[in-house]
This record gives structure tokens, C-alpha cells and sequence, in this order.
């Protein structure tokens, strides 16, 4: 079973991952952050959303991140090879941090 979805946002990118917010603890909110800085293209200081690759949506190449009920919700617009290569690395570091997920 899968614990991710893609949505059929007109964005390029638009793809939940089921993360259980309801089970995670302050370690997995810290795990949560270090991958998130670990990933390519992080920006850091961004005022109101986790982002890569540029500091807004205005950029050719963007992506954010944000924490809704479903899960994490990520969009942005990518090239399909660094969007594939991103979406493999996050999915590796959640699944051996361990952090909580369902499937859908």
C-alpha cells in the first residue's frame, strides 16, 4: 500500500505524502526538519512555508511544503529528473527515520 498520493492540481508537481501527524513525536518533528535541510535545493528562512529550489513561487523552479490534515502537501514546479530525484531521496529519509504514515 501506498503512502503517498499525487492530486490533480493543474501544478506540475502536486503530491501528498500520508504522514500521521497525530503520532508523531517531538523527535519526528526534529527528524522532519533535518530532512527537510537536507534535501537539494533548501531554502532557508522562508517566512511561511518549508521551500526548495527558490525562496517563492515566482521562480521557473519551485517547490513547497505544507503540513495540512491529509498529510504533507508539496507542490511547485519541477523538471520531471530533479522532481524524481527529490521525491526519492524525501521518501528514502522518511521511511529510515521512521517517521509515521498511513497508507491510502
Amino acid at each position: 500500500m501506498e503512502w503517498f498520493y499525487d492530486t490533480a492540481d493543474a501544478e506540475p508537481v502536486a503530491r501528498v505524502y500520508c504522514l500521521s501527524w497525530a503520532d508523531f513525536t517531538d523527535a519526528d518533528w526534529a527528524a522532519l526538519g533535518r530532512i527537510y535541510r537536507d534535501l537539494p535545493g533548501w531554502q532557508p528562512g522562508s517566512p511561511d512555508l518549508a521551500r526548495w529550489f527558490a525562496p517563492d513561487d515566482d521562480a521557473d523552479q519551485h517547490l513547497w511544503a505544507s503540513v495540512e490534515p491529509s498529510g504533507l502537501q508539496v507542490g511547485g514546479v519541477l523538471s520531471a529528473e530533479v522532481w524524481q530525484a527529490w521525491d526519492g531521496r524525501f521518501r528514502r529519509a522518511v521511511v529510515d527515520a521512521g517517521l509515521p504514515r498511513f497508507g491510502h
